[in-house]
């Protein structure tokens, strides 16, 4: 029997994980909550215009990068009266605060690391403690779940268009129209975009984050997984750039 290279089997390794993603996420605690948000990074607006900005070697490919997926109030918190303020600022640590990082396998640790960004603190370790370690989800499921979301984003027909105008100005109402034809969704306010200035003082595309059914991941992004916002946190103007790396 013919041996296969050490690379085929880690590529296989990785379409094993990511073909797994498409299994329902099922927390073991605080499994009533509504929605998930996938954040998802517009890689070189968010590395260099976030708080942290990202360290030298950042990998500059891919432009779309992986922020993370996160959960919405579980109706604990709600009949507890937290405000959504308050959730969305500290999250799991209302539960309980983990510092320790996810334990990945190592194709899913290597697809995390592909595309999230390289933040001087671990963003894998603040996503995990934050929005994954008190739902009890199995983090090899939960961050392969995210990869593959990611990856559908990524080779969209949105995604070629955002690719298409890296360095232009583009209209904030025809990026939204994009997104809702490519995933078929019309007149939906499933998408948010998130921009801030550079330093330039210009504002421009940062990050992408779409509101998810809770029960629909395993179909993302189906038109069925998608719904509206329950609250506008959009902060991109009429107009803004859609930046690539710099030389």
């Amino acid at each position: 029997m013919m041996s296969l290279p050490l690379k085929t089997f880690a590529l296989l390794a990785v379409l094993g994980t990511l073909t797994a993603a498409s299994a329902p996420l099922r927390p073991a605690m605080y499994d009533d909550f509504r929605h998930y948000t996938l954040a998802l990074t517009w890689q070189p607006g968010f590395c260099t215009t976030s708080s942290e900005r990202c360290v030298a070697g950042q990998p500059r490919a891919p432009l779309i990068g992986l922020h993370g997926l996160w959960a919405s109030r579980p109706q604990e918190l709600i009949a507890e009266n937290v405000p959504n303020r308050v959730w969305w600022r500290r999250g799991c640590d209302l539960f309980h605060h983990s510092d320790a990082a996810p334990p990945l396998s190592p194709a899913v640790a290597r697809g995390i690391d592909a595309v999230m960004p390289h933040l001087p603190s671990s963003l894998l370790v603040h996503e995990y403690d934050k929005h994954v370690q008190c739902f009890e989800f199995d983090p090899n499921a939960f961050f392969a779940t995210e990869l593959a979301m990611r990856d559908a984003v990524d080779r969209s027909a949105f995604g070629a268009y955002l690719k298409r105008n890296v360095g232009r100005v583009v209209r904030h109402d025809d990026v939204v129209a994009r997104f809702d034809e490519a995933f078929r969704v019309p007149n939906s306010t499933s998408l948010q975009l998130q921009c801030d200035r550079n330093d330039a003082g210009i504002q421009v595309l940062t990050q992408l984050w779409i509101t998810i059914r809770r029960d629909r991941v395993a179909v993302f992004p189906a038109p069925s997984s998608l719904i509206d916002t329950e609250t506008n946190q959009d902060t991109c103007p009429a107009s803004f750039g859609i930046p690539g790396w710099s030389r």
